[in-house]
């Protein structure tokens, strides 16, 4: 516990309890080759509300995407639009993304949507974090050690799915390809953050890898 300071008859001062996040200050520095093959870095305190519901009820997905301005994906993929995206993670299950520090207004745009409907909408921000990993050599750091197969005919843009990477329960999102080389976005729990973080540098070494 933080030692706090207060004037004589003064009531003791709050410790200053500043969001942090999941990599600060316990990730070691990444060098910054010229051009690395790998760019790696932490998307902190993005909104992600894990969504559940029943799209066979055509209620459901109409009051979400009054809520939300898209069409939840009924297979795998992402639907996006307006700042907000929805990752399918199941047949009744999403993962709704929507930039930093937004979960309580997707929240209370949803639950007020879905009132009296069959739903679910937990706030799942600080349980997950966000490793932006990119670069002409990504998908050969992720072949070290994700069993998909990553191929842009089988994983192309666009493409979300449930799987490892190493010993980290992940879902990976391959966003877009800039001048042919792929962007992804890796979901994972905040307590495999630091290990996740370390396996992709150091699988990334041999490539050049810096931050950004």
């Amino acid at each position: 516990m933080p030692d706090t300071i207060s004037a004589p008859g003064e009531a003791p001062s709050t410790p200053n309890m500043a969001r942090r996040s999941a990599t600060a200050g316990l990730v070691r520095p990444l060098g910054t080759p010229a051009n690395p093959g790998v760019r790696l870095s932490e998307i902190a305190h993005e909104a992600k509300l894990n969504l559940r519901g029943d799209l066979a009820d055509p209620g459901f997905g109409a009051a979400v995407s009054g809520a939300l301005g898209i069409d939840l994906p009924a297979r795998p993929g992402i639907a996006a639009g307006d700042g907000v995206a929805a990752l399918w993670l199941g047949p009744t299950e999403w993962l709704v993304v929507g930039g930093v520090d937004r979960e309580a207004d997707l929240a209370s745009r949803l639950q007020g949507a879905l009132a009296g409907r069959h739903f679910a909408v937990t706030n799942v921000t600080d349980n997950w974090t966000v490793i932006a990993l990119a670069g002409p050599k990504a998908l050969d750091v992720l072949a070290k050690g994700c069993p998909l197969d990553l191929h842009p005919r089988f994983f192309p843009v666009g493409s979300v799915a449930q799987s490892m990477v190493g010993q980290a329960d992940i879902v990976l999102h391959r966003t877009d390809d800039v001048d042919g080389a792929p962007r992804l976005r890796i979901y994972v729990r905040r307590s495999f953050a630091q290990y996740l973080w370390d396996w992709l540098a150091d699988g990334s070494m041999e490539y050049g890898v810096g931050e950004g």
